[in-house]
């Protein structure tokens, strides 16, 4: 959170009653809680998902698209359930060309904002013209719900997935992928986390100028055994992967940023 903020992002906080931004001040009221007689306190909002999971952004809300084109859905908390899959319906993965989820499991208003989303970067493209978002986006069908969790994207059409289910339909479809070992990634309550939930795009000061393309990973990224093959294969794409040593490589439910 230090490093994004003096890269000049404003942080807005998942807890598990609700989002806050840094500069909220009164923080118990902002999330429904009270104080009950001896001390302790309650909320007056219900947590709809595993509490495991309650503080994960990707369970709430999708990123739509990468670096400049990034918008962003909220999802309706309402909506979600504390099981699998009723937990993934806003856990899709949105670049320019390509939409990656389980798409019967997919909210039918993300889908729609989604289309909206891509017409949006070609204005020459409207709705009821074509039943897809884009001739060049492809809409694909997985097996894996998470799939935000175990799928990183570096770019447009280049990814890092921890799930053969995941790696093969996109290489069908002409995306670059970087298939690694699963595990070697904390999450709390769980035997391990997923690449996906530790990581996000986001833009850092380079001379002077907030316009390096840079992938920020929640803690250090050296531990992974396939730490050379995921910087090697960010480098690659002219990205810079960022990571902090003396942390554990934690999914957090990704950090989704929007320029």
């Amino acid at each position: 959170m230090e490093f994004l903020v003096k890269q000049g992002y404003e942080i807005n906080t998942v807890t598990e009653y609700g989002i806050i931004n840094q500069k909220t001040t009164d923080i118990d009221r902002t999330l429904g809680l009270v104080r009950n007689e001896d001390g302790t306190l309650s909320s007056t909002k219900s947590i709809h998902v595993d509490r495991r999971l309650a503080t994960h952004a990707d369970i709430y809300m999708c990123q739509l698209g990468l670096w400049s084109e990034a918008g962003i859905f909220v999802g309706d908390p309402e909506k979600l359930g504390p099981k699998y899959p009723d937990d993934i319906i806003y856990n899709a993965v949105c670049t320019r060309d390509y939409f990656l989820h389980m798409i019967e499991k997919t909210d039918p208003e993300l889908m729609e904002a989604f289309f909206a989303w891509r017409r949006s970067l070609n204005p020459e493209s409207r709705p009821g013209s074509s039943d897809i978002p884009h001739d060049n986006t492809r809409v694909l069908g997985v097996r894996q719900g998470y799939t935000r969790c175990m799928c990183l994207p570096v770019d447009n059409e280049s990814f890092i997935v921890s799930d053969e289910g995941l790696s093969r339909p996109l290489e069908t479809h002409g995306a670059k992928v970087l298939l690694i070992e699963q595990g070697h990634i904390k999450l709390n309550g769980f035997k391990y986390g997923f690449i996906g939930g530790t990581a996000g795009n986001i833009y850092i000061n380079s001379d002077g100028m907030k316009d390096q393309r840079a992938i920020v990973f929640n803690g250090d990224l050296s531990v992974h055994p396939d730490f050379k093959k995921i910087t090697g294969f960010i480098k690659s794409r002219n990205i810079l992967p960022v990571w902090f040593e003396n942390y554990a490589l934690e999914d957090i439910g990704s950090i989704i940023a929007i320029e």
